[in-house]
């Protein structure tokens, strides 16, 4: 199977999650497409894991991927399943104030954050910026950092919390600062490795 066979699949699933997203009205129905649309564009990401990473069925860091992959199938299986059967799902996620979206933001961030250096080469996961993905070296600097920020950034996102801040401020500049910090050092060793061009 070409390259292009398989991006094709996903990009389609994704741009049609995006789409509904925004067009659609936050009924059962809509829900329910959105839901089987991400586990279906996960499913295709998780069955194309090896092409993607272009390594071998075996290799460990393909069962990484995957096993992130899965990760997210069970998680938003399991969230849409909460939204379509407790009546108050949706009331409950929104409400910030308990800080229950809060708490899985930092648990999703703790598993990526843990995955992330173990994550191969490859263009459709992890911090995909326009330098990491040209270089592999860019790829592990920026993957490795993402890695060592996560647990101190959680640490301090959490402690913003306990102490009063806003649920919403605490988790906006928690993950920018989180993805920033290896983004830009990343693409300061990629301008470096290029030679300054």
């Amino acid at each position: 199977m070409k390259k292009t066979t398989i991006i094709w699949p996903i990009t389609l699933l994704s741009v049609a999650i995006i789409a509904l997203s925004f067009i659609q009205e936050k009924s059962q129905s809509s829900i329910i497409l959105i839901g089987v649309a991400v586990i279906i564009a996960l499913g295709l990401l998780d069955i194309f894991t090896p092409r993607i990473a272009k390594l071998s069925e075996t290799n460990p860091k393909v069962k990484t991927m995957r096993r992130l992959n899965r990760f997210f199938i069970l998680f938003f299986a399991a969230l849409f399943t909460f939204i379509l059967w407790y009546p108050k799902a949706q009331l409950l996620l929104s409400n910030n104030d308990r800080g229950i979206t809060f708490i899985v933001v930092l648990v999703i961030m703790g598993i990526i954050g843990n995955t992330s250096p173990k994550l191969p080469f490859n263009r459709y996961m992890g911090l995909r910026l326009p330098w990491t993905i040209r270089d592999e070296e860019t790829w592990r600097v920026a993957h490795r950092w993402l890695g060592y920020l996560t647990f101190p950034i959680i640490i301090i996102m959490l402690t913003a919390f306990l102490l009063g801040v806003k649920v919403n401020d605490v988790a906006t500049y928690g993950i920018i600062t989180w993805i920033a910090i290896p983004g830009i050092y990343s693409g300061w060793i990629y301008y470096k490795r290029m030679g300054g061009k």
